[in-house]
């Protein structure tokens, strides 16, 4: 068994005996889903078990390149960990190719903001470990600042405040943070945070934008969203112990963007009174 101060290593942290025995954010994501993904147990039970990994999309290797900057921005630090953001050819051969060199002045753009430093002035990639409901959870936050505040860092294609995504199952149109479901990853935050120190704090995202000329802002998130999102976890823990210990079998989800499934399709004979058609469109509006 591990012990919580062995998860201070990334390498231990992500692993696979680390994942069966502690829950975390994205890994309750993955199993109930957010609304602009549904959830899909099966893919989620043979990514924790290791049988199975997602692909490291572009979108998420710039998240972890921008919380790597703010844990140390010397460029050969950079290089070296995140290889596959290297320029092999060209004229920019051994420089963070361009898509990425983005998100370099996307960070130089949050140092010159007094305010994001300010909320981003917390202790980096601070580990803790709890319980909720039964079901442990490690977590790891980006800023955390002792007895004031908890701070997650992410990026976000704009952050115009009239943007809403549209959520083709409930057909709401929602915020970025509440379609990506950070709602719940900051509330499961909050209260691992509260049974460590004893302190409810405030939880706030440290935002940048991916458009041209980008901005930044903190966004607070309020008391009853987090408490609302909360009871959420606590409904859904029971059903995780069961299908982490294999007491309950795990559902496929099926679902056309879930590439878990999609690998592991087999044919079949389908009438066409069991097709559907819908409007699932995720454009924005």
């Amino acid at each position: 068994m591990l012990k919580a101060s062995d998860l201070v290593s990334d390498e231990v942290y992500y692993s696979v005996e680390a994942n069966k025995q502690w829950c975390s954010a994205s890994q309750f994501k993955d199993i109930c889903g957010f609304p602009l993904r549904p959830g899909c147990e099966e893919r989620a039970l043979k990514t924790i078990n290791g049988e199975w990994v997602p692909e490291t999309t572009k979108a998420l290797l710039m998240g972890s390149l921008l919380d790597a900057l703010w844990e140390n921005d010397d460029p050969e630090y950079i290089m070296k960990r995140f290889p596959d953001c290297v320029a092999s050819r060209g004229a920019t051969k051994g420089q963070l190719k361009a898509e990425y060199q983005q998100i370099v002045n996307i960070y130089q753009m949050t140092l010159r903001s007094e305010k994001f430093c300010a909320y981003m002035s917390g202790a980096k990639q601070q580990v803790m470990v709890g319980e909720i409901e039964g079901l442990p959870f490690k977590i790891k936050i980006d800023s955390f600042i002792d007895g004031k505040a908890i701070v997650d860092l992410k990026t976000t294609q704009t952050l115009d405040r009239n943007h809403r995504y549209y959520i083709p199952d409930s057909g709401e149109k929602l915020p970025f943070y509440l379609a990506y479901g950070y709602d719940t990853q900051l509330a499961i935050y909050r209260e691992i945070v509260r049974q460590n120190t004893g302190d409810i704090l405030p939880c706030f995202l440290a935002v940048a934008d991916k458009q041209t000329h980008p901005i930044c802002d903190i966004i607070g998130l309020t008391s009853k969203l987090l408490d609302e999102a909360l009871e959420s976890v606590k409904r859904n823990s029971e059903k995780i112990i069961m299908l982490k210990s294999g007491e309950i079998d795990p559902i496929r989800c099926n679902h056309s963007d879930c590439d878990y499934c999609r690998d592991t399709h087999t044919c079949e004979v389908i009438s066409t009174e069991e097709f559907e058609t819908n409007d699932i469109s995720r454009d924005a509006v």
